[in-house]
């Protein structure tokens, strides 16, 4: 499974092009601004319904226009063929078709494309807050079980209903009930997160990316609870009954999955704290590939991994390490950067564009 074909309309600076993908690498040179970053945000929508930029999908859409649109032609392995999807943006209404139907659900058309974007901060994965490592693994449990998108939107509807009741004393008469309900979901969710774990683990040893930083690399996943929780639902029950007069005066829940954390750690500590800002890159760049690899286990539905400006990513020596270990993957891979990478990048395989005032041409 891969995108052979991709077309962008009214996206930031571009206003029309369509692209003819190969099956390995793409890459895109051009100068700052031209309109690189913006096919790549086209991407995340088409995969994810949003960008990794900003939460407001209306700032995609071009300056003077109302409608945005990003259509792609996926090519399946399994049916020897091939088929459209897309999405388009105008105001607050959303349009999805997947084969030409209409879809009502962004996981749907998520599923058609598991891509993973590298972007020049990354390195947040590692610095920046918890939900981004959560994210890490739920993207990966997403794909893997079909069983977690249905726990994860239900626990999150639940856990929406018990904050109103500790918000609101006059809905207080209901949170017995969700209480309950919020400790039935929560063994099942961290199941699915472990599992992804696990992954994630298998396929970052399996990359084999040769840096002592990778070799040193620990994750360990926390539960949202103190240490020492069971996380079955009649311990859960308990704990939030002797935890309710603390979280009524919050306001807010404060213990769960939507509280855990992937500790990533070098030497037993925080590679936050301890680790080079090239090796924090390093590190960031290695889980998103390990990511991209657990998300797609078999060849005919393998992933695609979008690098945003790699010089800014990774120094010359540590663009070689990366071309070793994307030999590996076998994913589909769309680079995009200033200047052409390393020759190592570049084979006889790869497809390379020039990018200009949001126009692209191949080179």
């Amino acid at each position: 499974m891969w995108l052979e074909q991709v077309s962008v309309t009214n996206c930031r600076i571009i206003g029309q092009c369509q692209l003819d993908l190969a099956p390995r690498a793409n890459v895109f040179i051009g100068g700052n601004a031209s309109g690189k970053s913006s096919l790549v945000e086209a991407l995340s929508l088409l995969s994810r319904g949003r960008s990794w930029r900003t939460v407001r999908s209306q700032e995609l859409i071009r300056h003077g226009e109302e409608t945005l649109t990003v259509a792609g032609r996926i090519a399946d392995g399994i049916i020897q063929g091939s088929y459209p999807i897309g999405i388009s943006r105008s105001g607050r209404e959303t349009r999805i078709r997947i084969n030409h139907a209409d879809v009502h659900q962004q996981s749907e058309l998520s599923s058609h494309l598991p891509l993973t974007i590298i972007h020049p901060d990354s390195v947040a994965l590692i610095t920046g807050p918890p939900a981004q490592r959560r994210a890490l693994l739920d993207w990966i449990a997403f794909y893997r079980n079909s069983e977690f998108h249905p726990l994860w939107k239900n626990g999150q509807r639940i856990l929406r209903q018990r904050n109103a009741c500790l918000r609101d004393s006059a809905q207080r008469y209901a949170l017995g009930y969700w209480n309950e309900q919020l400790a039935r979901s929560i063994p099942g969710i961290h199941q699915q997160r472990q599992e992804a774990l696990q992954a994630l683990q298998a396929a970052l040893q399996a990359l084999a990316f040769p840096h002592p930083a990778i070799d040193q690399l620990r994750l360990i996943l926390g539960t949202g609870f103190p240490q020492g929780v069971t996380l079955e639902p009649d311990s859960l029950l308990t704990f939030f009954q002797r935890h309710e007069d603390q979280e009524l005066r919050a306001g807010v829940s404060l213990y769960g999955p939507h509280r855990g954390d992937l500790q990533v750690l070098l030497e037993g500590l925080p590679a936050a704290r301890i680790a080079s800002r090239g090796e924090l890159k390093l590190l960031g760049v290695a889980l998103l590939l390990a990511q991209s690899q657990a998300i797609s286990p078999s060849a005919t539905k393998r992933g695609i991994i979008a690098i945003d400006d790699l010089a800014s990513e990774l120094d010359t020596e540590n663009q070689v390490l990366l071309f070793r270990v994307l030999g590996q993957t076998g994913q589909q891979q769309i680079i995009t950067g200033t200047r052409l990478p390393e020759s190592a990048f570049i084979q006889g395989d790869t497809r390379l564009f020039h990018v200009e005032q949001g126009q692209f041409q191949p080179r």
